[in-house]
């Protein structure tokens, strides 16, 4: 498994918008929380849905675990220059809560510590 900066790479999905970018993992499930994702955050989805765009409009990168690259949230990302992944199998149970990952986008992973490992 390729490694960044001593993190393995615990995710891998489609890039949908290159770029490079660290920060911290936010799992959003609603709306509220959608609402709740701040500059430097990583925000994580299960699904695309239109209510999220604000989350994004925030986000420094996208993790989305279900949809393409055409789904509503990758699109809004791609439109706003923000690092995103589509199809990132697993995601929402992979990726810690307020933890640090780096989403590298252009290669299509996501490096941090696995699960439990923080």
């Amino acid at each position: 498994m390729k490694k960044d900066n001593d993190n393995p790479v615990i995710a891998q999905g489609i890039s949908v918008t290159p770029g490079y970018v660290t920060g911290t993992v936010k799992v959003v499930k609603t709306t509220a929380e959608a609402n709740n994702v701040k500059a430097g955050d990583i925000m994580v989805v299960l699904t695309s849905n239109p209510a999220y765009a604000i989350g994004v409009m925030n986000a420094s990168g996208l993790i989305c675990e279900r949809g393409g690259v055409l789904t509503h949230i990758c699109i809004v990302a791609r439109e706003m220059g923000i690092p995103c992944l589509a199809k990132v199998e697993g995601a929402t149970e992979l990726l810690e809560e307020n933890t640090t990952v780096i989403l590298d986008s252009t290669r299509g992973v996501v490096y941090g510590k696995p699960k439990g490992n923080n």
